[in-house]
């Protein structure tokens, strides 16, 4: 799908086994920036490991701008209580090049994700000193259910960090992303075909 944000055309679409080696060189992109906190701070990553994502179980959403990826969110889905997976709960993710933070953007890949799947229930986690992911969330509906000290290890850092639990409901983060894209000015444009990138 294509969306206007201010004067760029963007384009918004569901990611598969062809779009590991553009999402790979996205994440080498986000690599050394001290506002990033996806998983690549906490692990490497390498391009085996983004080949072996499970792209049906736990889809991709993919912004891209002149066809490079600028942005990127993760459901995955059903992982809590062991084999009878609970396929209604959505462990969301994401992040957005440094150049298109605060543009609006995450709040229309988001709100794009959640129109495109299934679920109604998302968790996220996000480490304690990301201030920002904490408030983004906070703005769209999610509630704050509590500290886990010392959760998630980072080998970069050599440091273990507190990681914060958040919930939310899936209509209630829809109706805020669609709030907020109008305020960002991002606008739903024509739908467009399926790319590879």
């Amino acid at each position: 799908m294509k969306f206007i944000l201010r004067d760029k055309s963007l384009e918004f679409i569901r990611a598969n086994e062809s779009h590991a080696e553009a999402f790979y060189k996205y994440i080498l992109t986000l690599e050394g920036d001290n506002e990033n906190f996806i998983v690549n701070r906490y692990m490497k990553i390498s391009l085996e490991n983004i080949k072996n994502i499970k792209w049906n179980e736990n889809p991709m959403f993919l912004a891209l701008y002149k066809e490079e990826v600028i942005g990127s969110v993760q459901l995955v889905i059903g992982k809590y209580f062991g084999p009878n997976r609970q396929a209604h709960v959505g462990e969301i993710s994401y992040s957005v090049k440094k150049e298109f933070r605060g543009s609006g953007l995450i709040y229309g890949l988001i709100y794009y994700a959640l129109k495109n799947t299934k679920v109604s229930i998302l968790t996220a986690w996000v480490d304690i000193r990301n201030v920002k992911s904490q408030k983004l969330l906070e703005r769209i509906g999610f509630k704050r259910l509590g500290v886990i000290e010392k959760f998630m290890y980072s080998p970069s850092e050599e440091i273990y960090t507190d990681m914060i639990m958040y919930f939310g409901n899936s209509d209630i983060v829809i109706e805020e992303t669609k709030k907020s894209m109008l305020k960002h000015d991002l606008i739903e444009d024509a739908p467009v075909s399926e790319k590879k990138i």
